[in-house]
């Protein structure tokens, strides 16, 4: 077998076994010499010659083309040992291991929208550390029912070292926590309030995650607006209203700001207003500064069904990486899933349709 990197027998090993392997699709197509590029959990990317994959681990044959009697024949073989395989022209692209089972850090696990990304993490089989700061509160939701979710007492204002040890050994973080003023908490209307948790805090959870070495991707769920004023917002009924609840656009754009720069591979999903209410119809998904919660908009809510699905998604696109995508409801038609992660890395500075 040919490969381009070392960790080739633990990586035939684990095939012929047909034990998952953790990956993270690295895909280095050549129009001669068609690769699988698989990376193994802490390791370096593997790439595998798909012909002689095929041809010499698997199968005897003749030499192999690329007509689709052998194309079948390689699905039908991957399939086989638990793998996903998709053509595109003459390269032969392995996305992921169907069975992956990577462990998922989720701040914010007992939110409205926290706790459906909990329930989309566990639809696709992969565990999950739910950080929470009331445990009973969390027990009382069920959100360890069904199995593959461990409770962790966690409060994103506290020290690095103990932000650290909530994360654990999960390889990937999903930061869904926010501000949110509630009857009585006047202080929730200064100038400021919001600093604590949806700066700082998203800030420590950024630092403890860079700091751990181990997390591979941070998404983080934020808001429209955030970036108003850099984009002359500020006039805007919307941003108004939101910034009112003690600078929270202010503050989740400042931990943007702080996620982009951090060295980490990240996605940041700012979703419209968000809705209790079941997904229907579909979501318009675009890139960075381009929806506003404005008239034109093609809409302004989304419910948090969708919020949840998008976010999960981030962690399996390849596409995703360094990408901030912004999405409201709409009744009939929408973005393709396909094509969510389809839009520019956005800048850290300035408007990005500037």
């Amino acid at each position: 077998m040919s490969f381009c990197a070392i960790q080739n027998h633990s990586l035939v090993s684990s095939l012929s076994q047909k034990k998952p392997i953790h990956t993270r699709l690295s895909a280095f197509p050549d129009q001669n010499r068609p690769l699988v590029c698989l990376k193994a959990k802490k390791s370096i990317t593997t790439c595998v010659n798909v012909e002689r994959f095929i041809k010499h681990e698997i199968i005897s044959s003749e030499k192999v083309n690329h007509s689709e009697a052998v194309n079948s024949s390689r699905r039908s073989i991957l399939a086989g040992l638990g793998l996903v395989w998709f053509s595109t022209g003459d390269n032969f692209v392995l996305p992921a291991l169907a069975d992956e089972t990577s462990k998922v850090f989720v701040a914010g696990a007992t939110g409205q929208t926290g706790r459906r990304v909990v329930q989309e993490l566990q639809k696709r089989g992969v565990a999950v550390r739910a950080g929470v700061r009331d445990l009973k509160k969390a027990q009382s939701l069920g959100l360890a029912t069904g199995g593959g979710v461990e409770l962790i007492q966690f409060d994103v204002t506290s020290d690095i070292e103990s932000i650290k040890a909530a994360i654990g050994d999960a390889d990937a973080v999903i930061c869904a926590t926010g501000f949110s003023p509630t009857a009585g908490n006047w202080g929730g209307l200064k100038p400021g309030s919001s600093v604590a948790v949806d700066k700082k805090g998203t800030e420590n959870l950024v630092e403890a995650s860079k700091s751990l070495g181990s997390v591979k991707h941070f998404v983080l769920v934020s808001s429209l607006l955030t970036n108003g004023k850099a984009c002359k917002q500020t006039d805007n009924p919307n941003f108004k209203v939101l910034e009112a609840f003690g600078g929270i656009l202010t503050s989740k754009r400042q931990a943007e700001v702080a996620l982009q720069n951090s060295g980490l591979d990240y996605t940041i999903v700012r979703p419209g207003g968000l809705s209790n209410e079941p997904a229907s119809g579909g979501i318009v998904v675009k890139g960075a500064d381009r929806l506003l919660a404005s008239e034109s908009d093609p809409g302004r809510e989304v419910s948090r069904d969708s919020v949840a699905e998008v976010t999960v998604e981030a962690l399996f696109a390849s596409k995703a990486n360094k990408k901030i995508v912004e999405m409201v409801g709409v009744k009939t038609g929408g973005t393709p899933k396909e094509s969510w992660f389809d839009v520019p890395v956005a800048p850290s500075f300035g408007c990005a349709t500037d």
